[in-house]
């Protein structure tokens, strides 16, 4: 296989995310993948951008606010 991909089962292992999620994540074109036959492979540094700017919005990604009484 090619460099820097790797399957949506290691991705899932290796990320923490489920397989169905990365899946809905590459249809999104959230991230990128290419597909080889019928197995979708999962760019590594395209899942490693997701997952860093997800964990940049925290809580916002979800639109959910911290309280006006809530400092951290």
């Amino acid at each position: 296989m090619s460099e820097g991909f790797i399957s949506v089962r290691e991705a899932s292992e290796r990320f923490g995310y489920s397989g169905a999620h990365i899946r809905e994540l590459l249809a999104s074109k959230k991230i990128e993948g290419q597909k080889f036959a019928n197995i979708w492979m999962v760019d590594v540094a395209s899942l490693e951008r997701y997952r860093a700017a997800m964990e940049r919005l925290g809580k916002r990604k979800h639109g959910l606010r911290s309280k006006a009484g809530d400092h951290v």
